[in-house]
């Protein structure tokens, strides 16, 4: 890879991240200004999209893994896991996609380095039956996994050498 490719990708990729980031705190923001933890959930579409805030001191899907300095370390781990992976792209768009995965586990890291927890709001669900309470960088860490995991699978360009199908 020619280091021309390789400063497009650094561009690209700290500008992905600088935009997960802020969109991720900047809703936090707005949200600990208009809601409380304790109040019920208020209804933006219905049952289906209501904002409830919460705290979250675990990891993802507020599930417990262990210390709690695990969840910087894993975090810190994966963003340099994922730097490396993201700047080692051909396509931009993977680039990009890895840059929102990153930017959102550093604005959640964000949250627990001044906080102590992540901070919380979006539920959906449908009446009683509710996905985990979560967030935009969140959002971000899951779009961009299952949109590199599709393109892999879905999209993956055969190696002239391998004679089996797909």
């Amino acid at each position: 890879m020619n280091t021309g490719v390789i400063k497009k990708n650094i561009l690209l990729l700290v500008c992905s991240i600088a935009v997960a980031v802020v969109l991720d705190q900047v809703t936090k923001i707005l949200v600990t200004n208009a809601l409380t933890p304790f109040e019920p959930p208020r209804e933006i579409f219905g049952s289906l999209l209501r904002f409830k805030l919460a705290y979250n001191p675990y990891g993802v899907f507020s599930l417990s893994y262990g210390h709690g300095i695990l969840y910087y370390i894993l975090t810190i781990a994966g963003v340099i896991l994922f730097t490396y992976i993201g700047l080692s792209q051909t396509e931009r768009l993977k680039v990009a996609i890895f840059g929102l995965i990153i930017g959102g586990a550093l604005g959640n890291l964000l949250d627990r380095l001044r906080l102590g927890h992540v901070i919380d709001y979006i539920d959906m669900g449908l009446g009683n039956y509710r996905w985990f309470t979560y967030n935009v960088a969140d959002a971000f860490i899951t779009i961009g996994a299952i949109i590199l995991i599709v393109q892999e699978l879905l999209f993956k360009k055969k190696d002239q050498s391998d004679p089996t199908p797909l």
